[in-house]
């Protein structure tokens, strides 16, 4: 979640713009067998868990209710966005159908399954409620709850023709999507801390991320993306409470914010991401990053077809500067959405739009902000 370094953003970004700009990719080679895509994450890669919740305190959550889904699935689909996100994209481009959450009742995850909840915290919610910051929603959704619940589920995934191999998921993909985000959030946000208090974080957050990865390796996985945090500091959420406690970058970002945040983050779990590698040298582990591909857009909009007047400001709000009113948040009375969502980068104020997450899901895949790009990973040339 950073600006891109003076001096060395230049060749990546023109590289970025280049292959956006290219039509998909071809692949006529044989591809590997890939059966199944298993998700975790936050609200960036939720499918529906959060609307599924059986919580009285998740009464009022506000996915269930349009503008949300309008543009792709015509009505609210559990994800925070108007249409698709980066998941559904990708299992998309590897001929697997969408992801269903793991809530859902009488679902057939035999490809894949979705254990990613809005809202979900790197750190689990007894830590950080003994840390003194308030959590929401108040829930046990960490990563630490997602891959229990991934252990409990795995012997049903494992029945059949792999059920006695020890690596019966060796054919999945893995996708760790970002985690770390709202734990900032609720620091900034819900608790009030500073950024130097927050900062202090990081460190066991990535740890809290690594040991999860390797957590999934030692089950049998086999190909895994990890992918860090979007631009903490180009939220339009949180620069319209911040904004006087940072200065604002040429994007309108709030500088401290990314630097002292983001860019921290995505920093240091690189470097864990290159020791799993070296550790696991049979385990393939893509670093898919979301923070320079955004930064990207916010750089040059028109490229991308954003509209450059409202790269920060939300689609879907309730007016007001960012167009962001607490007391009108997307969906209730008081809020609209754009007339053109896919002119849009922001969503609602915290999500991105389809849009923006096609393009992300395209970096990905094809490169170059994935490390090794998704696709060429299951195909033979």
């Amino acid at each position: 979640m950073g600006l891109l370094p003076v001096g060395v953003a230049v060749a990546p970004f023109l590289l970025l713009l280049s292959l956006l700009s290219c039509p998909r990719i071809a692949y006529s080679a044989e591809q590997k067998r890939l059966t199944s895509i298993l998700s975790f994450g936050d609200s960036y890669a939720d499918t529906g868990n959060l609307v599924r919740w059986e919580d009285p305190v998740l009464e009022s959550v506000n996915l269930r209710n349009p503008p949300y889904g309008e543009t792709f699935f015509g009505h609210p689909s559990g994800r925070a966005t108007n249409g698709r996100i980066v998941l559904d994209f990708i299992a998309d481009a590897l001929g697997l159908p969408f992801v269903p959450p793991v809530l859902s009742r009488g679902q057939n995850f035999s490809t894949g399954v979705n254990f990613a909840v809005v809202g979900a915290t790197a750190l689990n919610l007894t830590y950080l409620q003994g840390h003194n910051v308030t959590v929401v929603p108040p829930i046990n959704s960490s990563l630490k709850d997602q891959l229990r619940w991934f252990e409990k589920l795995k012997p049903s995934l494992c029945r059949g023709v792999h059920a006695a191999s020890s690596d019966c998921l060796g054919e999945s993909l893995f996708i760790m999507g970002q985690f770390g985000g709202n734990d900032f959030l609720n620091m900034l946000i819900a608790s009030n801390m500073t950024l130097e208090q927050a900062r202090s974080f990081v460190p066991e957050i990535v740890n809290t991320i690594s040991i999860g990865v390797e957590r999934l390796i030692r089950h049998g996985a086999k190909y895994i993306v990890v992918a860090d945090i979007v631009p903490v500091g180009c939220l339009p959420h949180l620069i319209k409470k911040s904004w006087q406690y940072s200065t604002l970058s040429a994007t309108g970002c709030l500088k401290s914010f990314n630097s002292g945040l983001s860019q921290y983050h995505n920093a240091l779990l690189r470097r864990r991401v290159d020791v799993l590698r070296r550790r696991y040298p049979h385990t393939r582990v893509v670093f898919a990053e979301h923070n320079r591909t955004m930064v990207a857009f916010l750089q040059d909009p028109d490229h991308f077809g954003f509209n450059r007047s409202t790269t920060l400001v939300s689609c879907c709000g309730g007016g007001g500067p960012y167009n962001q009113n607490q007391k009108a948040p997307c969906d209730t009375p008081g809020a609209t959405a754009c007339a053109a969502p896919s002119e849009a980068i922001i969503w609602d104020g915290i999500h991105l739009t389809e849009s923006a997450y096609s393009s992300i899901a395209h970096a990905w895949l094809h490169g170059p902000y994935a490390d090794p790009p998704i696709l060429p990973i299951f195909f033979y040339f």
